[in-house]
């Protein structure tokens, strides 16, 4: 025996809808949120659509605007153009291929369900049964959707510094930092190198020590006329990098 369609399927395949009132949030729902959310929706209907999913569209005869998908277009472009701006803001001194896998990794699906999780996003999205598991890989889709929308919803709500508000909230302090710590060392040093013109970093074995199964290892980097920095590992990967790190963090210290 085969297993029932889902409703929604089952109404397009018959031709027929069912035309409901759009689900909403209720008074103390709306309130949580947007406390969630640092911020306060002066047309709650913006919110409700970002909140519906498009699984629920066959309940308003296939209408397109009473679904998120529209918003999550809108907000993916805000997103990008608010993030690409802090960015650029954020690392003065970088350069444009380090920027752009940091852009990347920051407007990316699961960047934007980290973002709903961290929320707590999940309960108050109106979508219909079939989709309680709607994820893509290691995320979880429909968060993610609804984080773009929401910020659409808040950008079409109180305009573009409400919605540089809510991305600098909710991504810089948290998502930035992660993204940053990630990325190897010695890649952003010869970023750095490549930003400044100056000579790409050198990394010379200092000293080898501790018995053979456990050696550790002490690394000089250095970048000629700007400086050197040292530092160990347990390998001579791990110390190039320590040491990369040590030395770019005195050379953005000096710009300051």
């Amino acid at each position: 025996m085969k297993p029932a369609r889902p409703k929604r399927t089952r109404l397009r395949a018959s031709g027929r809808t069912v035309k409901r009132k759009r689900p909403e949030l209720s008074a103390d729902d709306r309130d949580r949120l947007e406390k969630k959310l640092g911020y306060a929706f002066k047309n709650v209907e913006w919110l409700h659509r970002a909140l519906t999913h498009p699984s629920l569209i066959d309940n308003y005869d296939g209408d397109a605007q009473f679904s998120n998908q529209r918003l999550e277009f809108l907000g993916d472009r805000v997103l990008g153009l608010v993030m690409a701006e802090l960015l650029i803001s954020k690392f003065p001194a970088e350069r444009e291929g380090y920027l752009t896998r940091i852009f990347h990794q920051l407007v990316s699906g699961e960047a934007c369900a980290d973002v709903g999780e961290a929320i707590g996003l999940r309960p108050f999205i109106f979508l219909d049964a079939s989709m309680d598991k709607n994820k893509r890989g290691s995320y979880d889709k429909s968060v993610a959707d609804a984080v773009e929308a929401i910020i659409a919803a808040v950008y079409r709500d109180g305009g573009l510094e409400a919605a540089r508000a809510f991305i600098s909230r909710h991504w810089i302090m948290e998502l930035v930092e992660r993204e940053v710590s990630q990325q190897n060392p010695k890649t952003r040093l010869s970023d750095w190198c490549g930003a400044n013109k100056a000579p790409y970093a050198s990394y010379d074995i200092v000293d080898r020590s501790g018995p053979d199964h456990e050696p550790i290892f002490t690394v000089r980097a250095s970048v000629e006329g700007h400086g050197e920095a040292i530092d160990k590992g347990r390998s001579r990967q791990e110390a190039e990098m320590a040491a990369a790190d040590r030395l770019l963090r005195d050379l953005l210290r000096n710009e300051r």
